[in-house]
């Protein structure tokens, strides 16, 4: 397995091991936050991504609205984090599923094979915790 789909594989593990800790202590504040720092970390993460796959592009029209779509993902997570817990679960999910979207409608020459199928994969298992995590936050 590469390098970057075993972190990928383990950076799941935190959004499930909160999920857990929200299910096993419905009314723990601590469990709820984890879960949506953490997603809020993620999610500000795949913006730093696309800011320096931005930088690689040689078109700097398309460099501008790269840049200007990498810094959303960051302000989504801190929405998020400073949200109640339901909207910003829901927030977090909404964040993760249009970051995947844009990343599917982009060329593939902008956007390794790789990375597009393993950003597939890995949105596919985060947004059922999240998802689950706003369902039982309410």
């Amino acid at each position: 397995m590469s390098t970057p789909r075993l972190l990928g594989f383990a950076g799941i593990l935190p959004f499930y091991l909160s999920l857990a800790a929200v299910l096993m202590w419905p009314q723990s504040q601590l469990a709820l936050v984890s879960l949506i720092g953490y997603g809020a970390v993620i999610l500000s993460f795949l913006g730093a991504v696309h800011w320096g796959m931005a930088m690689q592009e040689p078109d700097q029209t398309q460099a501008g609205r790269s840049y200007v779509f990498s810094v959303v993902p960051a302000l989504l997570g801190w929405l998020a984090f400073i949200s109640p817990y339901q909207p910003a679960l829901i927030v977090l999910a909404a964040g993760f599923g249009w970051v995947w979207l844009r990343e599917y409608q982009k060329p593939p020459s902008l956007m390794p094979a790789w990375y597009r199928q393993l950003r597939g994969v890995l949105t596919a298992a985060i947004l059922p915790a999240l998802i689950i995590g706003a369902i039982f936050s309410g």
